[in-house]
């Protein structure tokens, strides 16, 4: 449970009156341990952070200015819970990586200023029956996790999956549909088009729902240790997905279809161009769910080059059981391939708590 801090004796006592503020210190915590192997690796055993939901903890809060209208800001950061570690992955340790923005909302929608999503997150996430796993999720493994091992695999989304020295602005809620713009200033003298621009949608209809996103990725996020702007020699990408979720019973079923084309591939004047496909499901099953999900990735070049052809699928099945509203505890099993590379297979029990 979310504890709310109210700040300032609960007002803030202005030259034009008393506003409320309201401050909450949240976060989560995920542990779990098991073998990894992802396609290409050694077996390693393992107690890691994460692996349902990336462990974070921070600060948000919201005041009343009158009139319909709210300043908002949210500051926030990844750890580890296996060694208590900032940041997602060594060299990763800036202190609020995962959200550090002030805004406004009102009637007119919502504005932030700083680091706040990237376009391709939500519409990923929500659309996957794994949610915000960047460890066991198909979909999110393929589409925004690199392997730092011999296949050399780079994740499909090019500039992480938020973006820095950004304005976003969210629409109202027009009958369960919303959308986000996304702007990225790079930040470099004399060179503007060295930004990132994108846009998203979600639309939530009784059972069923709709997302998708689009993006022109040219610049890196200045944060310590993300992987570069446009993945291993890329100078810009553009790449859009469609998603969909249909409600069933007790079934939730989810589809994604994404595409991604990288100019310049390795400096030579041709392109890489990449097609993702999942499908995935859960089922409300006793306390808690089972979790399955597919993930199918295709990478062409021009000219050819040795990642031409090259293939990754990679499967998950789980459960995920509630002891309550805060936490669950998690069994995972996922086996991954990568053309030319052994299959691999992992196993992993965890537990997360929200606070």
């Amino acid at each position: 449970m979310k504890k709310t801090i109210v700040a300032a004796a609960v007002a803030a006592v202005l030259s034009t009156g008393a506003f409320a503020q309201n401050v909450v210190l949240s976060g989560l915590i995920d542990a779990y341990a098991g073998s990894l192997q992802y396609s290409g690796d050694k077996r390693t055993g393992v107690v890691n952070s994460g692996g349902m939901t990336t462990s974070w903890w921070g600060m948000s809060g919201t005041e009343d200015l009158g009139g319909g209208l709210k300043a908002e800001f949210k500051i926030d950061g990844f750890f580890r819970g296996d060694n208590g570690a900032f940041g997602r992955f060594n060299g990763n340790e800036n202190t609020f990586s995962r959200d550090a923005w002030i805004g406004l909302t009102g009637n007119f929608g919502t504005v932030h200023f700083g680091r706040d999503l990237a376009p391709n997150f939500l519409p990923t996430v929500i659309f996957n029956a794994f949610g915000d796993s960047f460890s066991f999720s198909p979909i999110v493994l393929h589409a925004n996790v690199p392997l730092f091992n011999g296949t050399g695999w780079a994740a499909v989304n090019a500039g992480d999956t938020g973006w820095s020295n950004q304005v976003r602005y969210t629409t109202p809620n027009f009958g369960g549909f919303t959308a986000n713009l996304h702007y990225q200033f790079g930040e470099v003298a004399g060179n503007s088009s060295n930004r990132n621009v994108g846009a998203n949608f979600l639309y939530f209809r009784g059972p069923f729902a709709l997302g998708g996103f689009v993006h022109n990725v040219r610049t890196n996020n200045p944060n310590a240790g993300t992987v570069g702007s446009v993945n291993v020699g890329f100078s810009q990408q553009k790449a859009w997905m469609l998603a969909g979720k249909a409600a069933v019973g007790p079934v939730n079923l989810y589809a994604n279809y994404e595409k991604a084309t990288n100019d310049n591939y390795a400096g030579a004047a041709g392109n890489a161009e990449s097609k993702t496909w999942s499908l995935s499901a859960d089922m409300a099953v006793g306390p808690g769910k089972v979790l399955a999900g597919y993930a199918d990735t295709k990478w062409t070049t021009t000219p050819t080059s040795a990642r031409n052809g090259s293939k990754r699928d990679t499967f998950s099945l789980g459960y995920d059981y509630n002891f309550s509203k805060r936490t669950d505890g998690y069994v995972v099993y996922m086996n991954d391939k990568i053309t030319n590379y052994d299959r691999g297979n992992s196993f992993a029990v965890g537990i997360r708590h929200r606070f």
